[in-house]
């Protein structure tokens, strides 16, 4: 039962990784020079602009991480409410993940139709993506699998990189764990592959669509009776 879950949860949080890179795909090549789940990219980029790196912005890459944080701190307070009444909380925070990234992608539309956002609308945009992504990643922390951040592959690529190449120095290389870091290095490349190659369908057609794959993951996933036991919120 415990490793049909686990593999369940894996395809899960590899169609996830997928829609990450599409969403960063959307942020950093159509609202500016900002991720919106890469969040330790931003912090660099931020870094690069308060330096005076010519071409570099200051306010887009802030205003990201600003709007990750947010997210995740919103997501962090609804997790440990419904973890203290024993509710589930995975499949809620996957909806809620898609409304946002809907609403982006709904207001990209009414505001430009198919065009690239700019100025303000832009802005709207990538605060409603960066909240998402924010929420996102703290949802998938409380499944405390971190070989399946969805939001972040590098840890992830070095842990591969350990538990296949020989002598296999890593620990916890097992044939599960294996595919979970495996899924989650291609599922970042295919995604951010996606979303770069449909970026000309309109950054609101990309997102709505992404958006719907995140809500069709949770309503398939919600006949399962409980991602894992709870664990207490930190």
């Amino acid at each position: 039962m415990a490793d049909r879950v686990e593999r369940r949860i894996t395809g899960v949080l590899g169609a996830l990784t997928v829609t990450s890179g599409v969403v960063d795909a959307v942020s950093f090549l159509a609202l500016g020079h900002a991720f919106a789940a890469l969040a330790t990219g931003n912090l660099l980029l931020l870094a690069f602009g308060i330096a005076g790196t010519q071409g570099l912005p200051v306010g887009r890459p802030a205003l990201a991480l600003a709007g990750f944080l947010l997210g995740a701190t919103a997501a962090h307070a609804v997790i440990a409410r419904r973890l203290a009444v024993g509710r589930r909380w995975f499949t809620t925070g996957l909806l809620l993940e898609a409304a946002m990234v809907g609403a982006g992608g709904g207001y990209a539309l009414a505001t430009g139709g198919t065009a690239v956002p700019t100025g303000g609308h832009a802005t709207v945009v990538s605060l409603l993506l960066t909240f998402a992504m924010g929420w996102r990643s703290r949802v998938v922390f409380q499944t405390r699998i971190p070989e399946m951040p969805t939001t972040l592959a590098q840890q992830t690529l070095i842990k591969l990189i350990a538990t296949l190449a020989p002598p296999h120095a890593a620990p916890g290389g097992g044939g599960l764990t294996r595919v979970q870091r495996l899924t989650t290095v291609l599922g970042m490349f295919v995604g951010g592959l996606v979303g770069a190659a449909a970026l000309p369908a309109g950054p609101g057609v990309v997102l709505l669509a992404e958006a719907a794959c995140v809500a069709a993951v949770a309503v398939v996933y919600a006949r399962e009776p409980q991602l894992r036991p709870p664990a207490p919120a930190v």
